[in-house]
């Protein structure tokens, strides 16, 4: 376990080297030869190790930033050791939320991703190019992106089979294919949880068989587990009447979570007892557009809410699964139950409605959602926030749950020209996953 007053000596360190920088970037040319002059020094003497301690520390930002210092700093990001000394100050350090952006339907239409980091409130961009053809994200953990690879990228995911998994560290380029899935399946639903000790992952696949190119038969679900190499059948199948139209999966304490349509509930797949059981939506009635999201550490259901009928949502809501474990004659059973954690301040949800609308207004066509009456936004949710994106808008809005404060994103400065010209006028959405960073994700530990 590391020293408290080292680590707190290290990070000093890294904000000093961070505060070198600034004067780089913005002083006059005396001032930047006389903290050159003062710090070349320090920094030249230091052993290797202590160096590569201090730049572990940095914000990963500043890091890609210092790469460009030297061929030998250049370098660190494939070096086991500086690989090895993150991943041991990535558990003595909280580790901050970020959120990874996408234009969604896509099929690596795009090359590349977009960053918001929610503590600097700044955009950064991910480049993707590296991922093969027809790969496309479906789900995250920790840093790392699982993508399904599609056999043809002019065909949209939501109409193709797919069998083929990729995992990848996006920040090292870092890429693994899994075996081919023991079963093809029609639009998967797939999630991914990674264990940062050991680096070892899990990934869970469920849906619809297919049989032929026109045809789908049962539900079943499959895992695979990266210490073994290999796919294992679940011992069940999922629910019968099942529909897992939006395919995004999240994962707590030992479950992963997916919605059901029609009638709306949510699925629970026990990935150790290879269960799955159906939770009772709240309000299933009355919700439109729902979305499950992880945050605080808990299931968390975020839905628009119609009442009496109406056909405009009055109000979104947010409520948290909670789980009792009440004792029976021979066995202990799991009972759960919604409680209301938020909802949005009526005046802030009507700014919503205006910005959407007036986003929709700008659009060359009728999207199905203004026919029907109903708003599409989608929710993605890390640590204690979570961020909501609206269709045919690149507004963003974010909720503190832990402060109970809203708030507006800055625009994305990346979606422009074309690409904002296809989420006014298309209907698509930009979907948003948890994305913490890492450099030594995918890294082998013994």
């Amino acid at each position: 376990m590391e020293d408290p007053a080292a680590i707190t000596q290290l990070r000093c360190a890294s904000e000093c080297l961070e505060f070198r920088q600034s004067y780089d970037h913005h002083d006059s040319d005396q001032q930047q030869r006389q903290v050159l002059d003062y710090t070349s020094g320090l920094w030249s003497h230091l052993p290797e190790q202590v160096m590569e301690r201090i730049l572990a520390f940095l914000p990963l930002p500043s890091f890609f930033r210092f790469r460009s210092v030297c061929k030998r700093w250049n370098s660190l990001m494939y070096s086991s050791r500086f690989l090895q000394i993150c991943s041991q100050i990535g558990g003595t350090t909280a580790r901050r939320p970020w959120f990874l952006m996408l234009k969604e339907p896509s099929i690596t239409l795009t090359s590349e991703g977009w960053l918001y980091n929610p503590c600097a409130r700044k955009w950064s961009k991910l480049p993707l190019s590296f991922l093969p053809p027809g790969a496309r994200v479906v789900a995250t953990a920790d840093g790392i992106l699982c993508c399904s690879i599609y056999s043809e990228t002019r065909v949209m995911a939501s109409r193709s089979s797919c069998k083929k998994l990729l995992v990848c560290n996006p920040l090292t380029k870092t890429c693994i294919e899994l075996p081919s899935t023991l079963k093809e399946r029609f639009v998967p639903t797939v999630g991914i949880v990674v264990n940062p000790e050991t680096n070892s992952y899990k990934v869970m696949v469920a849906g619809d068989d297919m049989i032929s190119p026109f045809a789908v038969k049962n539900l079943t679900t499959e895992v695979y587990d990266s210490r073994t190499n290999r796919w294992r059948m679940a011992a069940t199948a999922l629910p019968r009447l099942c529909n897992l139209e939006s395919g995004k999966t999240v994962f707590v304490q030992g479950t992963f979570y997916c919605m059901n349509y029609n009638p709306f509930s949510v699925l629970a797949y026990d990935i150790e007892q290879e269960e799955w059981t159906n939770i009772q939506a709240p309000m299933k009635r009355f919700i439109r557009t729902p979305n499950l999201v992880v945050c605080r550490g808990r299931l968390v259901l975020v839905a628009a809410v119609e009442k009496n009928r109406l056909n405009v949502p009055k109000t979104i809501r947010m409520w948290g699964l909670q789980k009792q474990q009440q004792q029976h004659q021979s066995s202990a059973k799991n009972c759960t139950s919604w409680v209301e954690l938020e909802r949005m301040p009526q005046a802030l949800y009507e700014d919503f409605l205006i910005r959407v609308s007036s986003a929709s207004s700008r659009s060359c066509e009728e999207t199905s959602s203004s026919q029907e009456g109903v708003l599409l936004f989608s929710c993605v949710g890390n640590g204690d926030l979570i961020l909501i994106t609206m269709q045919n808008s690149p507004e963003m809005l974010i909720l503190d749950l832990f402060e109970k404060v809203w708030r507006w994103l800055p625009r994305c400065p990346y979606i422009i020209g074309e690409l904002l010209d296809d989420i006014i006028g298309h209907g698509m959405v930009v979907q948003g996953f948890p994305f913490n960073p890492r450099l030594d994700g995918l890294q082998n530990r013994n």
